[in-house]
């Protein structure tokens, strides 16, 4: 690409207060209200990318593991769309998280 670097694989999310929605351009990839089937939590594993890292299942079956340019963008992103979740009264959580005491 003659040494610029590449629009193409910038990926836009956007976690509103209903729903969490990721673009690439002008197209969106995935769009899903939170549910209490929707997956979201940072990556665990090794290296400095994991820390970085946001594993986001919108719906059984249908899954990304995004990074983001800091540590911190990543907790932002999953404190904020907790707390958006948490309003419409889901909680949101990760595929080993426990559910909380007399919810089984």
């Amino acid at each position: 690409m003659n040494g610029s670097p590449s629009t193409e694989s910038i990926h836009v999310l956007h976690v509103g207060k209903m729903r969490i929605k990721l673009c690439k351009g002008k197209t969106t990839i995935a769009k899903e209200y939170y549910s209490s089937s929707m997956q979201l939590c940072g990556v665990r594993g090794g290296g400095n990318a994991a820390a970085q890292g946001v594993f986001w299942q919108p719906k059984q079956g249908h899954s990304f593991v995004l990074a983001f340019e800091s540590e911190r963008e990543r907790n932002a992103v999953i404190m904020l769309a907790r707390r958006f979740a948490f309003d419409c009264n889901i909680m949101l959580a990760g595929p080993d998280d426990r559910a909380p005491l007399g919810t089984s």
